[in-house]
């Protein structure tokens, strides 16, 4: 039960803060996970303990007293781990910028590397290695990967993490799935997809019980639907033997597996590899997920590292949360004062909709609705997520942005209004 109710908090605490930094983000269903069970580290330095109330940053902390470890003792013995994960929050610079410092130590202590990424679907990995290989220019390498639909995120944030790789012909791998089988699981089912369309991936191992009840309680409180219910209604009483959770289930089991199960063929291949493995935090975290999928496969020699700010809050953090916590300093201000709209966006083919508007946002106050789509934003047209997200970062503060929507059959202009920010 406590570590269903760290989970928990992890999860509020995340959510919490993408309320508050995000722009516009696409409505994700998830990428919940966890990370392996740590022992207490036995690099920690006893001198200089924390309570559980705050994070700084630049330090790392070993999850289960918070005490301060020697980060270059723990690099060096993450060196001789099998597989290393690296948890982050996505574009948020400071995460990224840890990632890249992490990934330079352990390269080296250990240049036989590799590194996979959850940024990418598997279909796309000839790209990876044309890039490794030096024939793709940065932009040819973000369109050929088809960056912008998949992942959505500034690239300029992952663009030195390539960079490196590529400098050091480090290979790379994409982790990840299709969204579209995501989707086609959380529909039909695991055992209703084709072998053909499983994009190889093997039936993964069975989710245990935490993570189902944590699953359960995520899926209650986001968008779960009953067979036959209105649009939006959410299905409050489902429970672990509900058909549409299991399919949910099935969907989020699928996601660690796939990632698992490519970092495991890799391992499998060379003994003495280290495979650094970079995703979503929620991935990483208290024994569930990834972690859990490479046991499942016979492999336990992993070390993981959450990247962590002070403001996400310290009380779900514990032993089983994972081998380090590195405190990180907040985002750059020019990121922090990018101008928010306050709306999170689906993408269905070429229609942008709203999937949710946020509360006291410019959104709310112009009256945008759920179900809203974009015509037009600043006279473009739209027909990409990622437009919006570009116009909207672009616009300057003080100044007004022009809004075309449709709602039902009928079109309508409304005007965003961005305050100008005080020095």
């Amino acid at each position: 039960m406590h570590r269903l109710c760290a989970a928990m908090t992890f999860w509020k605490n995340v959510t919490r803060r993408l309320y508050r930094t995000t722009l516009i983000t696409p409505l994700l269903v998830g990428t919940m996970s966890a990370a392996i069970a740590a022992d207490p580290h036995p690099l920690i330095d006893q001198s200089d303990k924390r309570d559980n109330s705050c994070i700084a940053p630049n330090q790392w902390y070993n999850p289960a007293d918070m005490g301060l470890l020697d980060a270059n003792k723990f690099l060096r013995k993450a060196a001789q781990s099998r597989v290393v994960l690296l948890g982050e929050h996505h574009a948020q610079g400071d995460h990224q910028r840890w990632e890249l410092h992490t990934l330079v130590a352990l390269h080296t202590l250990n240049p036989n590397m590799a590194i996979g990424f959850e940024m990418f679907p598997r279909q796309v990995q000839p790209i990876l290695d044309s890039w490794i290989a030096g024939e793709l220019s940065e932009a040819a390498f973000l369109e050929q990967t088809g960056w912008q639909q998949f992942w959505n995120f500034d690239a300029k944030y992952y663009m030195p993490l390539f960079h490196f790789a590529r400098m050091n012909q480090v290979p790379i791998y994409a982790l990840n799935v299709s969204r579209e089988l995501v989707k086609k699981v959380r529909k039909q089912g695991w055992q209703n997809i084709s072998e053909a369309d499983r994009e190889g991936v093997t039936d993964p191992s069975p989710p245990g019980e935490g993570y189902k009840n944590l699953l359960i309680s995520i899926y209650q409180q986001h968008g779960a639907h009953k067979p036959g219910a209105k649009k939006g209604e959410k299905d409050t009483r489902a429970d672990l033997e509900s058909p549409g959770f299991k399919r949910f289930l099935q969907g989020q089991t699928l996601w660690d597996a796939a990632m698992a199960q490519l970092i495991f063929r890799e391992v499998e291949k060379d003994p003495s590899l280290l495979f650094v493995g970079v995703m979503g935090s929620g991935h990483v975290v208290n024994d569930y997920g990834i972690p859990d999928q490479l046991k499942s496969l016979g492999l336990k020699d992993i070390t993981t590292m959450i990247a962590w700010h002070d403001d996400f809050g310290c009380e779900g953090i514990d032993s089983q949360f994972a081998d380090a916590v590195v405190g990180m300093t907040m985002q750059e201000k020019t990121a922090q004062q990018k101008p928010k709209l306050g709306v999170y966006l689906e993408e269905d083919a070429d229609k942008v909709s709203i999937a949710k508007v946020v509360k006291d946002s410019i959104a709310e106050s112009i009256g945008l609705q759920k179900g809203d789509i974009f015509v037009k934003a600043g006279g473009k047209k739209i027909t990409r997520m990622i437009q919006v997200i570009a116009i909207v970062q672009r616009t300057p503060h003080g100044t007004w942005l022009p809004l075309l929507m449709k709602r039902g059959d009928k079109t309508f202009e409304v005007v965003a209004k961005f305050k100008a920010i005080e020095d």
